[in-house]
């Protein structure tokens, strides 16, 4: 029998040196052709230097004050979005989801710098308190109060001194664009005295994918209560497709039906951008996490919904004591109310005719609490169709301080690097919330860093720093703040060295775990800065 072992070598040397040739190809006939670049060297390339991000964005405007104006020529983009998946009836904290970038096992090793301080927890503990309009169990919450007062805040736009406090990155100033500079020291003022308060001072994310899971505002919410204050995770969805993914929070549910703002035009929502149905069947349940600080237990749950009929919701906390609540017909958004020490808590619903869910609150009554609105695949603009009653309601009964609107991954092109009709959408969003929360501090972060191959080097695609200046621009044309997480990241060497530090998820484009704490410490060092 003939021996074609001595084959194998050479075919295999064959297919290396056809490979290897391939970069040699030029980019444009790869394209002309419809084919990318190929650089099997490629993973060696650690991104633009700082020193060439300067120089690109030198030649955008990217990161500079705005003097006013368009952004300059190109192509022009509309609004994109990728496809909407919806969760499944029954959903498990302990089943993965395999469309979300998970960290490898390989630990990657953490200068102290970077981990958050160390604070000292209190106790929780207390009577139940169960309110809706009705009082079904008298009694109070003794929740944790650990604040320090913040100094009075200094004028917005000025740039700080560099900080070693983010793996010795300089701060990036949050811009404010509000008549007389007075947002941003407004907010401050009354971070500085969130001890006084009577209320959680309340934060809300919205955004896309790039937040999803509790990325980065996971490690922001712990920055937060460790200085100011506070337990929970905030605000959390009925079902949710990356219930497994999320480390936050605990999170089981079954039979209930799902709508977004993405795929249902004619719903009622709110900043959550979903709402929830339920049947017969259906429950929820949440526990506490152990994954970071201030999260295995909580003072109070929030269960905010519309009855339209009359429903009977009952919570068990911690697997023992039993609460109920009868719901009259109403249009109005209204809540339940638990005040007790919460390590875990399940929902059910009987007579469901006309009940819809909104998402529960899992929170400290003092503090800070941060609350996380991540839908995948909204480019922003969809959140100009949230309902403004409905949404006055949601804010009457969780005053927010503070709104951070982080959109734009789901719109940029890499060819493409004119925004202005993104511009103007976003324009009317931002004044749309604006309308919905009075008075409420608005936050625009920013897209990140993103990169893509051109003639086999990683670089930053083009339409990123386009982006970020059309969302300068927005928040000019608004009077509202802004901060650039661009510039934040491409301190930290940009999106090649959040892939190679295990960072950033190899599609250059969303970050992980460890890419969200460092964005979460950058921004957090902005506001610190604001004082």
């Amino acid at each position: 029998m003939k021996n074609y072992i001595r084959y194998t070598f050479g075919l295999v040397l064959l297919v290396a040196l056809l490979t290897v040739g391939l970069r040699y190809v030029p980019a444009d006939l790869a394209r002309e052709v419809g084919l990318k670049p190929v650089d099997i060297l490629a993973d060696l390339n650690r991104g633009n230097s700082v020193e060439a991000l300067d120089r690109l964005d030198a030649e955008s405007g990217a990161g500079q004050p705005l003097p006013g104006g368009a952004v300059a020529g190109g192509y022009s983009a509309r609004s994109v979005t990728e496809p909407d998946t919806t969760a499944s009836a029954a959903g498990d904290s302990s089943r993965s989801v395999s469309t979300i970038f998970v960290e490898p096992a390989l630990e990657i090793e953490e200068t102290a710098e970077t981990e958050a301080a160390d604070s000292t927890t209190g106790t929780q503990g207390g009577a139940a308190a169960v309110n809706g309009e009705k009082q079904l169990s008298p009694g109070s919450a003794n929740g944790t109060e650990r604040a320090d007062s913040a100094a009075n805040a200094a004028q917005a736009g000025t740039t700080p001194d560099p900080t070693a406090a983010n793996g010795g990155a300089t701060v990036i100033p949050i811009r404010d664009y509000s008549a007389g500079g007075t947002m941003l020291r407004g907010f401050m003022g009354k971070l500085g005295h969130v001890r006084g308060m009577r209320r959680p001072l309340r934060i809300g994310f919205m955004g896309d994918s790039f937040i999803e899971g509790d990325l980065l505002t996971a490690d922001f919410r712990e920055l937060m209560q460790n200085k100011y204050g506070g337990g929970g995770v905030g605000f959390v969805p009925i079902t949710s497709q990356v219930a497994g993914f999320r480390q936050t929070v605990g999170h089981k549910f079954g039979k209930w039906k799902q709508s977004s703002i993405i795929n249902n035009k004619a719903g009622r929502f709110t900043i959550s951008a979903f709402h929830f149905t339920p049947s017969e069947d259906s429950y929820v349940e949440y526990r506490g996490s152990s994954n970071k600080k201030h999260l295995d237990r909580f003072g109070r749950a929030r269960l905010l919904f519309v009855s339209r009929g009359q429903s009977v919701v009952r919570a068990t906390v911690n697997g023992n004591r039993e609460f109920l609540y009868n719901t009259e017909p109403s249009e109005q958004l209204e809540e339940m109310v638990i005040d007790e020490d919460i390590r875990s808590i399940r929902f059910q619903v009987s007579d469901v005719e006309g009940f819809t869910a909104y998402g529960v609150f899992l929170e400290n009554p003092t503090g800070v609490s941060v609350d996380n609105f991540s839908v995948r695949g909204n480019p922003g603009t969809s959140m100009g169709r949230i309902n403004p009653a409905l949404t006055r309601q949601f804010g009457r009964l969780s005053p927010y301080d503070l709104i951070i609107l982080q959109y734009g991954l789901n719109v940029v092109s890499s060819q493409v690097t004119d925004y202005s009709t993104y511009r103007k959408q976003m324009t009317a969003v931002v004044e749309h919330i604006k309308n919905c929360f009075p008075g409420v501090a608005i936050l625009i972060m920013s897209v990140g860093d993103r990169a893509t191959r051109s003639d086999g080097a990683l670089v930053t695609m083009p339409g990123i720093r386009a982006m970020v200046k059309t969302q300068e621009q927005v928040a000019q044309d608004c009077g509202v703040l802004f901060w650039n997480t661009y510039d934040a990241m491409r301190t930290l060497g940009g999106m090649g060295t959040f892939v190679k530090n295990g960072w950033a998820a190899k599609d250059y484009t969303h970050i992980s775990a460890r890419g969200g704490r460092k964005i979460a410490t950058a921004l957090f060092d902005a506001l610190m800065a604001a004082q």
